[in-house]
C-alpha cells in the first residue's frame, strides 16, 4: 500500500462512528486515484447562506448522512466508511468556503478567461489554468488528503462577484462517478425549492445492488470475454504506452466549444450519409445521436491527428452508465443509486474504417455497439467480469489488442450539468453576458471540469455538455503536437 503511503498516521477512530466497508466498484484503482473537480458558473448573484443551509439539511436526512463520511484504510489494507453520529462544528458534514469579489467578474484575471460561447467553433486553454480561481487553496487533491485528516467527502468552494457566482464541488471518484454527483446537486436544489418529500432515498448504502448484478451471469457469456486482457496482455498494453508517452513527451488538456449551429450540420449530414446508404429507401434512416455524432467525429479528428495506420485496430471506449441500463437492480420507487455505476463499452474500429467510411456510418457503428451491450444478460456479464478482474488485480478489466490504439468517452452530458437549477438561491441576476448563449437565471452558463489524478488521460475526451443555446462544450487530454489537426478539423466544420 505504499502508493497511499503517508508519514502521518490516521485520526483515531471514534467509536460512536458507523463503520461502512466501500462497494468494490468504488476502490479501483481509477477511483482511489482520481479527484474531480466540477465548477458551475452563473450569471446571478445567489445566496450563500441559502446554499448552506440547504446542503446541511440534506446531509442530516436518513442514508444521505454518507456524504459526511471519513475515509479511513483499515488494518487489512481496505476502504471503510467512518460516518459520524451526529455532526457539528468539529466534524462538519462538509466543508464550505467562499471567496468574496466585490468586482465584475471581467475585471478579474482569471474570470475574464473563463470561456463562452461563440458563433464559431473555438478552442480554448486547458480548465485546469483556472484551478487558481476556482478551488480553493485548502482543497483536497489526493486521496491522502482524506485519510490522513477528518475531512467529509465534499469540499465546497463558492466564488462571488458583483455579477457572478462559481460554484465548485471538489470530491474523491470514490464517492460517486458525475452522474452521481447530479444525483446531488439535483437533491440539493430539491430542498433549495422546499420540496423535501421529492428526496430520494439512497440505494445500495449498506448493501451493494451492484454486487449482486454481477452474480446472476457468468463473465464468459459477455461478448468480447475472449478479448479480455490477460497479465501478458496488459503489460505489454501498458509498455507500448509508455514508449509512447516517452516519444510524445508533452501533452496538453485543452476545452472545445461546438456552436449548436455546426453540430446541428454533423448531424444532418451523418442522417444523409445513413439514407443515401440505406438498403431500403422507404424507411427511414438509423438513429443517431447528438452525441454519437460528436464521438464519430472526435474519432476521425484523432485518426488524422495521431497518425494511426489504416491496418490499426482502434478501440473507442464509451463509458456505459448502469443506472440507465434498464435493469431492475436499479429500478426501484423512489430511490437513487450515488456511488461509481460505470462500465466501458467498447467499440472496435479499423483504421481503414475510419479513413474511408462516412461520419454517419461511423456514429453508427458507435450506437450499434453500446446498444448490443446494454442488455441485461450483457450487463450482469459484464458486471460478473470487473467483479472477478479487480478481485485478482485492483485494476478493471480491459479488452481488445495490446497494440491498439486506446481512445476512451466519458458523456457528461447524460448529468445534464447545464441544467442544474439554483434560481431559489438567486439574490441578483446580471444583465450582462459576452455569451451569444440565452440566458436561463439559475441556471449554469459554463461548466469547468478538471481531474487531479495519478492516472493518464491522454486520448480521453469528456463530453462536458450542452448549454441553454445547444453549443457543446468538451475537454480533452492529446500529445501537444495533435491539438494542430483537431483545430483544422474545427475549422472545417464551417467551411
Amino acid at each position: 500500500m505504499g502508493f497511499f503511503s503517508s508519514t502521518q498516521p490516521q485520526p483515531t477512530t471514534v467509536s460512536s462512528d458507523e463503520v461502512i466497508p466501500l462497494h468494490f466498484w468504488n476502490t479501483a484503482l481509477c477511483m482511489t486515484g482520481t479527484v474531480l473537480d466540477v465548477s458551475l458558473k452563473f450569471d446571478d448573484v445567489l445566496d450563500i447562506s441559502k446554499l448552506r443551509g440547504a446542503l446541511e439539511q440534506l446531509l442530516e436526512m436518513e442514508d444521505w448522512r454518507q456524504l459526511g463520511a471519513r475515509l479511513r484504510m483499515n488494518k487489512n489494507g481496505k476502504f471503510e466508511y467512518h460516518i459520524p453520529a451526529r455532526f457539528d462544528a468539529s466534524r462538519p458534514a462538509f466543508t464550505m468556503t467562499n471567496a468574496q469579489h466585490r468586482t465584475s467578474i471581467t475585471d478579474h484575471p482569471l474570470g475574464t478567461r473563463i470561456p463562452h460561447a461563440t458563433e464559431m467553433p473555438a478552442i480554448f486553454p486547458s480548465p485546469d489554468e483556472l484551478s487558481p480561481l476556482l478551488r480553493s487553496v485548502d482543497a483536497p487533491k489526493s486521496i491522502n488528503d482524506w485519510i490522513y485528516s477528518d475531512l467529509p467527502q465534499l469540499s465546497i468552494h463558492i466564488i462571488t462577484f458583483s455579477d457572478a457566482t462559481i460554484i465548485t464541488v471538489t470530491w474523491l471518484h470514490t464517492l460517486a462517478d458525475v452522474m452521481g454527483m447530479t444525483i446531488i446537486l439535483n437533491a440539493w436544489t430539491t430542498l433549495l425549492q422546499g420540496n423535501r418529500e421529492a428526496i430520494p432515498k439512497i440505494q445500495g448504502f449498506r448493501s451493494d445492488p451492484l454486487t449482486q448484478l454481477g452474480q446472476r451471469t457468468p463473465a464468459e457469456k459477455y461478448m468480447h470475454f475472449n478479448r479480455v486482457f490477460g497479465r501478458k496482455e496488459f503489460l505489454w498494453f501498458i509498455g507500448l504506452n509508455i514508449l509512447d508517452r516517452l516519444w510524445y513527451r508533452e501533452e496538453q488538456r485543452r476545452t472545445i466549444c461546438i456552436p449548436a449551429a455546426c453540430l446541428r450540420n454533423l448531424r444532418q449530414q451523418a442522417s444523409s450519409e445513413l439514407s443515401a446508404s440505406s438498403q431500403n429507401q422507404k424507411e427511414p434512416a438509423p438513429f443517431v445521436s447528438e452525441s454519437d455524432v460528436l464521438l464519430g467525429w472526435w474519432v476521425r479528428s484523432l485518426y488524422g491527428a495521431l497518425g494511426l495506420r489504416s491496418d490499426q485496430t482502434i478501440l473507442v471506449n464509451n463509458a456505459l452508465n448502469l443506472r440507465t441500463s434498464l435493469h431492475e437492480s436499479f429500478m426501484s420507487n423512489n430511490t437513487t443509486y450515488m456511488g461509481n455505476a460505470l462500465c466501458m463499452s467498447p467499440t472496435f474500429l479499423q483504421g481503414g474504417q475510419i479513413a474511408n467510411e462516412p461520419l454517419g456510418q461511423i456514429a453508427l457503428r458507435i450506437r450499434q455497439s453500446l446498444a448490443e451491450q446494454r442488455t441485461p444478460e450483457q450487463v450482469e456479464a459484464m458486471t460478473a467480469l470487473q467483479m472477478q478482474t479487480m478481485e485478482k488485480t485492483g485494476y478493471l478489466a480491459l479488452v481488445g489488442d495490446p497494440r491498439m490504439t486506446l481512445l476512451s468517452c466519458s458523456n457528461w452530458h447524460k448529468a445534464r450539468l447545464f441544467d442544474m437549477d439554483f434560481s431559489s438561491a438567486v439574490l441578483q441576476s446580471s444583465n450582462q453576458s459576452r455569451s451569444q448563449t440565452p440566458r436561463k437565471i439559475g441556471k449554469p452558463s459554463y461548466v469547468n471540469g478538471v481531474q487531479h489524478s495519478v492516472n493518464s488521460f491522454r486520448n480521453v475526451l469528456s463530453v462536458i455538455g450542452k448549454d441553454a443555446g445547444g453549443n457543446w462544450w468538451l475537454t480533452g487530454v492529446l500529445r501537444t503536437d495533435a491539438w494542430a489537426h483537431v483545430e483544422e478539423q474545427l475549422h472545417k466544420l464551417v467551411s
